[in-house]
């Protein structure tokens, strides 16, 4: 009995080790340069993105990339109050104070791309598909000094937060390949953002992130490493 048990275990480390070995022989990495625009608002912002292809022909891959963009901040103040932790003993119970908001995002994108002309590991082409995104955005507020004779700690500070979007879209863009060396691409990505949910009531106000929006619009340029 443990002699069967024992091939059995041998038999699936072996068959893991060939699935996983066969992925990994094939699987392609890639690293660039982005940015990223949200319908209707005014700033672009600018980050950076590590990502994995796997060929499932020449003609299809299925893809994964996350990308980092540096947050930015907003360029006009918002009129704002902070209330007292204690109303009952802190006088004035709220204290008007302004503050600029500041936001940055992390997404995580993924999906099927599929190519045509050269396909995928050869000379120039062409590719689309389509995409999930997750995305994290990241809002802060930057108050202005303190200007009152009370005590600040006596306030709340609620001054950051998070919201998690969930969206879907469609890609495109294009790839020359180098023998020998790798690949150059470009491609463009939009994404509706189907789910937003704000961890506090802070970031669940609408104006404090003037930069998030529910169309997201992705540009990237980068090289693409084969390993098989």
């Amino acid at each position: 009995m443990k002699k069967a048990n024992s091939k059995k275990h041998l038999f699936l480390i072996l068959l893991f080790s060939f699935l996983a070995g066969d992925f990994f022989s094939q699987i392609s990495a890639n690293a660039g340069l982005g940015t990223l625009n949200g319908f209707g608002a005014k700033k672009t912002f600018f980050g950076f993105n590590l990502g994995l292809e796997y060929p499932k022909s020449n003609q299809t891959t299925i893809y994964g990339r996350i990308a980092y963009y540096i947050p930015r901040n907003n360029i006009d103040s918002t009129n704002g109050f902070v209330e007292a932790k204690d109303p009952f003993t802190t006088v004035p119970f709220s204290l008007a104070r302004n503050y600029i908001v500041s936001t940055g995002y992390l997404t995580v994108e993924g999906g099927n791309r599929f190519y045509i002309i050269n396909g995928y590991d050869n000379g120039f082409s062409i590719y689309g598909g389509s995409t999930i995104l997750v995305c994290v955005n990241k809002i802060k507020r930057k108050f202005d000094v303190w200007k009152y004779s009370n005590n600040e700690s006596d306030y709340e500070m609620n001054d950051k937060g998070t919201i998690l979007n969930l969206g879907v879209g469609l890609q495109g863009g294009l790839k020359y390949t180098f023998p020998s060396i790798g690949t150059f691409f470009c491609d463009l990505s939009g994404n509706y953002l189907i789910v937003r949910q704000a961890n506090n009531d802070m970031v669940g106000e609408s104006d404090n992130y003037p930069f998030n929006s529910a169309m997201l619009f992705t540009f990237n340029l980068g090289f693409r490493k084969d390993f098989y």
